[in-house]
């Protein structure tokens, strides 16, 4: 038979049979310039498959291919050391069994005390009653007024933050919510409501490696200028990056948590409500943030900018900008498509006003540029394969870059 009909009958590609053919262990004849299978390589093939259920090497079937076609088992020395390699690898197989077993009542132990635990909501999250000074109007840029507040352990419950100019906001569990929310996420490219969950079920291994790497960049970045106390903002739509490094990043901390979706800003808050740090949950529009000018110590770019651009047009670091302090970081996370262009196109799908040619890393370098904050550093993760899908709207063979970036606000 010829090698496609072989392959096919063991269930194997042409390139695994060449495979064992370049390493000795089929022998096939040749017609024509052509492979053929004869009865003595199908009989290998089953050995060879075989072997390799007992977990044998390909160095170790080559051994014992050679003992038995040198000697055709005729030569006692022969079969004791075919012998001994069987009981090795038997007994091999015993302990790894063994081990396996003791694993799995491992991995049972657990389960079981993955199940015994309940979320728990026994802290108030709210907004802390120190930030209160923090509260401003982002059009006058004056204190808000809060009516109505309830308190608990130190944290605003409830309340009405309101302003002369007709701006106000609602505190309601512990939660900012601002005039122009969302139940649902209006970013729809991912399902990304479960956070957590999003990398894993959208995002192919080797991009997720890519984004692991830039995350370790970015943490680097960030602690080169830490001190205990300061101010991170981070969103809307992502929040790996904080929910990954959150311990690490000091201590006595405050997180501006920012998304137009008040379904995802619950899901945060069970999230975070143990941590120990502060947190100013706020459901809206980056340009409905109700903070002061100059309050933020670092903004952490979790694809918020990009996202923002495939959602509204726009990076929002215009509304971002001015709620750094002089000197406040900007450390990012970006992708790039300038060898993926069909694969920014199919954004359009779930985003119909969206610009694929606004997406570049030199157009928001330009948007952080006019808003004061100069890119200091970018740093390549590397680039995706192009014979796999890596998220949704992947085209076939298109590869993207992932880079880190790092910028600082003019003082």
């Amino acid at each position: 038979m010829k090698i496609g009909t072989f392959a096919k009958k063991f269930n194997l590609n042409t390139s695994t049979v060449r495979f064992y053919i370049n390493n000795g262990l089929l022998t096939p004849d040749r017609e024509g310039g052509q492979y053929t299978f004869d009865k003595e390589c199908v009989s290998n093939m089953e050995k060879i498959l075989k072997y390799k259920r007992y977990y044998f090497t390909l160095e170790e079937i080559q051994l014992l291919f050679f003992l038995e076609k040198a000697s055709r088992f005729q030569d006692e020395i022969v079969l004791e050391v075919c012998a001994d390699m069987m009981r090795s690898k038997r007994n091999h197989l015993i302990e790894e069994r063994d081990n396996l077993a003791n694993f799995i009542r491992e991995i049972d132990k657990e389960i079981e005390e993955l199940q015994t635990h309940a979320p728990s909501d026994n802290t108030p999250c709210g907004v802390p009653f120190l930030f209160i000074p923090y509260l401003y109007c982002p059009r006058c840029h004056i204190p808000l007024r809060l009516d109505s507040a309830s308190l608990s352990k130190g944290n605003i419950q409830q309340g009405i933050l309101s302003c002369e100019c007709s701006y106000s906001a609602t505190i309601s569990d512990g939660i900012i919510l601002c005039q122009d929310i969302t139940e649902e996420t209006p970013f729809r490219a991912f399902e990304n409501v479960e956070s957590v969950m999003a990398m894993k079920d959208q995002f192919s291994p080797a991009y997720r490696k890519l984004i692991t790497k830039a995350y370790v960049w970015m943490y680097h970045r960030i602690t080169s200028s830490l001190h205990d106390g300061n101010c991170f903002m981070t969103g809307p739509f992502t929040f790996n990056f904080v929910l990954e490094y959150m311990s690490k990043l000091g201590k006595n901390n405050t997180f501006i948590i920012l998304d137009p979706s008040l379904k995802r800003i619950h899901k945060l808050k069970k999230y975070l409500s143990f941590r120990d740090s502060n947190f100013v949950f706020i459901v809206g529009k980056p340009e409905d943030l109700p903070v002061k000018t100059g309050t933020v110590d670092f903004f952490i770019d979790d694809y918020s900018t990009v996202n923002s651009l495939f959602t509204y047009n726009n990076f929002a670091t215009e509304m971002i900008s001015p709620l750094l302090k002089p000197g406040g970081e900007v450390v990012g996370i970006f992708t790039s498509y300038q060898r993926a262009p069909r694969s920014i196109c199919n954004f359009k799908k779930d985003h119909p006003d969206f610009k694929p040619e606004k997406m570049t890393f030199a157009g928001l370098k330009q948007q952080w540029s006019c808003s004061g904050v100069k890119i200091t550093e970018v740093k390549s993760s590397g680039t995706t394969t192009p014979g796999e899908l890596h998220f949704p709207q992947n085209a076939q063979g298109e590869v993207i870059e992932v880079f880190g970036y790092h910028g600082k606000k003019s003082k």
